[in-house]
């Protein structure tokens, strides 16, 4: 197939200064002077060279002709969706390539026998510059040990550095690539003798080169040689939510979400530190309501924000690969959960007979290059997806990752999915859960807690009932006479107007549309296909049979969808809907755009910035496109396509359409429902019973496919964490945590999932002031005790004006507590509890990392030789001193020596896997230790959990502390000689 005509765009980039240029016309060269030395065309060089001088173009040569399209400035855009910015002498400008980015090609040089042409060349290609006398001879010195000023950092960066940077974006494993280079290189050096397979090597060099050339994407050229350019791969990015956007899902998951979340944060950990785990397959299920996405959108959040640290654990890591994607079945629902489409993700066809379809090499390059990193994928609304698309997509991944075993699935790609088989399944196709990639790969879990019909309980159980009832299986009376009562509302009209109605066939949904836009609008348009012409094609008075060729009516104020997936990125998607503000018109007073307020306000953000119609209004715009779902779909050398503004009234929708949306109203038709889990889908799209209303009555309608139970009781259900804490009053639960600020953490920390659970809550680094409301921080439930850093230390201290800091407990009412009532000043964060039913003192520490750590053990022992030495001691902190390193500990060292072991030394209590937290002991429990370490989102500290035998224990090791004067600090001379407990009374400590 000829380049012309390939599945992408491509550039040849004459980087090296010795690349060959065309010569101008016969009719130009006969007007020059014969002694011009103009005679050339300019070619890519030419014009990176001649780029404006502003911070967008500092940029290699490779990213210029990657990015940009150079146009003739005689050449008339309409509406261009990016700026168009002349360039400084020659006769042209540039335009930024829309969604997707071409491939380069460039001309090859041998490393290893001609090395100051292939320096040359990668220079100019990689290194921004404004002319080549900016390189410096010889070339692979300058690369190997130069400098140059980072205009776009501000600062002074190494030559091979920037090079390594940019290159890595065009050319995957570039380490391994080089590798297989050089020993291809040696090899040709060493095989000399077969001079004729030299002859024919180099003279299939010349013919592909010639072929490049040929093909060369220059605009001179093009004057000559009129040709269409189809480029249809999408450039995936790795998408970003912002932290004020998402950290209002994280704060209200709920105990089934968070538990879910955290088994999936904790995998993804450690994924970033080993690469070799086994990758992750789970499958999310629950009633319609019950947070699906919202735990998807947490999920996503929380990955990407691990996945990014890899850019600290490996500096070479480019910052633009896509570590976590979304995707979706339709084009709707991917923009609800801020992903994209399969079919777009993966380049896969939207046709049955293109499913299996392989990549060509050039676009296979291409994704290697951005889903090469990929370690989880999230795929919302499995429900809808059949077993042919699913095995496409194994089969792509498969492709993409390079690897092919008879054990790997999906490319070894972590898979989360999310959906509800008991909703609609694929239409006229088989669900995947018939397909062998499914029930022997995937564990499940299922949420239980309704979110959407919370306020109404009645309702949710309604609808969990009605969710499994089987096919002729009698309805529950109480749930016929709800729905009785919502079909009675109807009669009365009691719905708005305008509310959704939802019906199972799109002749019902045509019907009710025109219905409404002759009794809703005035000064109906009718638009009618065109053709390549721009020719309307009206109808013969024939029966139609394709699909859109039925005229659109249209008019101000009618509720409108979209039909096509213009940029799903951008929210611009199939069954995003909004209403008609505006028609535009074009010199010929043919309507050009039709103008659409969407109902969220996210959609069409990025076609705000370029469009004029638009910029700086809430709205979007569409105009007319071909006849296909998927604009990636287009074939621009197709004669028959035919244009059409991908448009349809929305007063009305399939059912199948409106899965996954959420409404105030909704009116439902039952009486043509021919499949299982239509009539839960439509039900519960909306949030209140009293938001219901149904046209008619089949109860026989309302049933869920059977065979859904025998898939599910076949899957392995997700492993959850064993509960550390104990129920039973003879033990005490304890939960400490670094919480990197109590204040701006405390919602976060009050909905945490373990946190009530515990009897006592210790935590480090409250961030606290003295003079913080603390009836702003209580627990129901539990006291607060808590200690500044400012009262923590002497007033001349190094620490005592310094900010953060800070310890606090809090316990439970229903448990005594004598507290250390001393405020005498030890240099030391800390608070001292003693537990009353039990011997046992619990003392917070926290120490800074500006804190000296002989300073910060001596002022520990001088606090411990207060107590008797019958106590049972449990000193809780941070004290900064990683216990899984390797180099000395002197903390740990002088703890152990006293008797004390730290329960938590061997495990990670960190994002970065270090042990900073602890649990020190100066006695052993005769019982298994109960103990663990549950991650959070809010802080780079892990949460450390273990529950004590209060009851039933033994010292089984009593050795006596033993304190060496020598190697204590002189401290103030008002250091007290006892240590005072004080009972805390639960009335005087309660906040009025």
């Amino acid at each position: 197939m000829p380049l012309t005509y390939s599945s992408r765009g491509f550039v040849f980039v004459p980087a090296h200064s010795n690349s060959c240029k065309f010569l101008k016309s016969q009719n130009v060269l006969k007007e020059l002077d014969p002694d011009d030395e103009n005679i050339y065309m300019s070619n890519l060089a030419d014009k990176y060279f001649d780029r404006p001088e502003e911070p967008e173009f500092d940029i290699c040569m490779a990213d210029f002709a990657s990015e940009y399209e150079i146009i003739s400035i005689n050449k008339n855009i309409k509406n261009p969706k990016t700026p168009i910015k002349r360039l400084q002498t020659l006769n042209f400008a540039i335009k930024k390539r829309c969604n997707r980015k071409a491939i380069i090609r460039y001309p090859y040089f041998n490393r290893e026998t001609d090395r100051e042409n292939y320096f040359e060349n990668l220079l100019s290609l990689y290194l921004p510059i404004r002319s080549r006398n900016e390189l410096k001879k010889p070339y692979e010195l300058f690369y190997e040990i130069g400098e140059i000023f980072d205009v776009r950092q501000q600062c002074i960066r190494r030559v091979k550095e920037i090079v390594y940077e940019n290159r890595k974006k065009y050319e995957a494993h570039l380490k391994e690539t080089d590798e297989m280079e050089s020993l291809f290189n040696q090899l040709s050096v060493d095989m000399k003798d077969n001079e004729w397979a030299e002859i024919v090597a180099n003279k299939e060099k010349d013919n592909i080169w010639s072929g490049e050339i040929e093909l060369e994407d220059n605009p001179d050229f093009n004057i000559l040689h009129k040709r269409k350019n189809k480029n249809t791969f999408i450039d995936l990015k790795q998408t970003f939510a912002t932290t004020d956007e998402i950290r209002p899902f994280l704060e209200s998951m709920n105990y089934e979400q968070q538990e879910i979340f955290y088994y999936v944060r904790e995998w993804c950990t450690q994924r970033l530190h080993n690469p070799d785990v086994e990758p992750l397959r789970l499958f999310i299920t629950g009633g319609a309501g019950t947070g699906k996405s919202h735990l998807l959108k947490c999920l996503h959040y929380e990955a990407t924000k691990i996945f990014s640290r890899k850019k600290q654990l490996e500096p070479d890591e480019n910052i633009d690969e896509v570590h976590t994607l979304i995707t979706a079945f339709t084009g709707a629902a991917a923009v609800n959960v801020g992903g994209i489409t399969i079919h777009s993700a993966f380049g896969i066809g939207t046709q049955n007979n293109t499913l299996s379809d392989n990549l060509s090499c050039d676009k296979l390059n291409s994704y290697r290059c951005k889903l090469g990193t990929l370690k989880l994928l999230f795929v919302d609304e499995v429900s809808l997806i059949q077993a042919s698309l699913w095995g496409a997509m194994h089969s792509r991944l498969t492709q993409i990752m390079g690897i092919h075993s008879n054990t790997a699935i999906f490319g070894n790609i972590g898979i989360v999915a999310i959906g509800d088989f008991y909703q609609c399944s694929p239409v006229a196709a088989s669900s995947i859960y018939s397909s062998l990639l499914w029930s022997d790969h995937f564990e499940y879990v299922e949420l239980k807690i309704n979110e959407r019909q919370k306020t109404n309980i009645f309702f949710s159980q309604m609808l969990n009932r009605i969710r499994k009832i089987k096919k002729k299986e009698d309805m529950n009376k109480e749930d016929r006479d709800v729905l009785e009562k919502s079909h009675q509302r109807y009669l009365n009209k009691e719905y708005h107007p305008e509310a959704l109605h939802l019906f199972a066939r799109n002749a019902q949904v045509d019907a009710h549309n025109e219905y409404m836009i002759e009794k809703i609008c005035t000064n109906i348009r009718i638009f009618y296909e065109v053709n390549n012409n721009d020719k309307e094609i009206k109808s013969n008075g024939r029966t139609e049979t394709k699909k859109n060729s039925k005229p659109l009516r249209l008019a101000k104020n009618a509720r409108v969808m979209i039909t096509k997936n213009i940029c799903v990125n951008d929210g611009l998607a199939n069954g995003v809907t909004g209403r008609i503000v505006e028609f535009v018109e074009n010199n010929n007073k043919d309507v050009s755009n039709i103008i659409i307020k969407c109902d969220s306000s996210k959609v069409g953000r990025l076609h705000r910035v370029s469009c004029p119609h638009c910029h700086g209004r809430d709205t979007i715009c569409v105009m007319r496109e071909s006849n296909t779902i998927d604009r990636l779909d287009y074939d621009s050398q197709s004669k028959k396509t035919t244009k059409q503004f991908p448009l349809r009234l929305s007063w009305a929708m399939t059912i199948h359409k409106a899965q996954g949306i959420t409404v105030d109203q909704v009116v439902i038709s039952t009486k043509d429902f021919f499949g299982s889990g239509m009539g839960y889908t439509a039900l519960s799209r909306v949030r209140i019973l009293e938001g219901l209303f149904l046209i008619d009555l089949h109860f026989d309608k309302f049933y869920c496919n059977e065979n859904v139970d025998r898939v599910l009781s076949q899957m392995k259900i997700m492993r959850k964490k064993q509960l550390i804490f104990q129920e039973s009053s003879q033990f005490l639960n304890i939960l400490f945590h670094n919480i990197e600020g109590l204040k701006c953490n405390y919602k976060a920390f009050c909905n945490y999932h373990l946190l009530y659970k515990a009897d006592l809550i210790c935590l480090a680094e409250t961030w606290l002031k003295d003079d913080t409301r603390l009836d702003h921080l209580q627990l129901n439930g539990y006291n607060l005790v808590h200690k500044t850093r400012a009262c923590s230390f002497v007033s001349n201290h190094l620490l005592h004006s310094q900010k953060g800091g800070g310890v606090a407990i809090y316990f439970r009412e229903t448990i005594p507590i004598k507290k250390n009532d001393s405020y005498a000043h030890v240099n030391l964060e800390c608070i001292t509890v003693q537990i009353e039913k039990s011997n046992i003192v619990v003392i917070v520490c926290y120490r800074s990392p500006q804190q000296d750590k002989k300073e910060f053990i001596v002022n520990v022992i001088e606090h411990l030789k207060q107590f008797n030495i019958d106590k049972n001691i449990l000193l809780i902190g941070d004290f900064n001193e990683d216990s899984l390193e390797n180099k000395s500990k002197p903390i740990e060292t002088k703890l152990e020596n006293l008797g004390f072991v730290n329960m938590f030394k061997d495990m990670p209590t960190t994002n970065s896997l270090t042990s900073l937290d602890c649990v020190y002991s100066n006695f052993i429990l005769n019982k298994v230790q109960y103990r663990d370490v549950t991650g959070t989102f809010y802080s780079f500290h892990d949460a450390l959990i273990c529950s004590i035998d209060i009851e039933n224990k033994e010292k089984e090791s009593n050795k006596e502390i033993e304190f060496n004067d020598d190697e204590q600090m002189d401290t103030d001379t008002c250091l007290p000689t006892s240590l005072s407990f004080l009972e805390i009374s639960k009335e005087t400590n309660k906040k009025k």
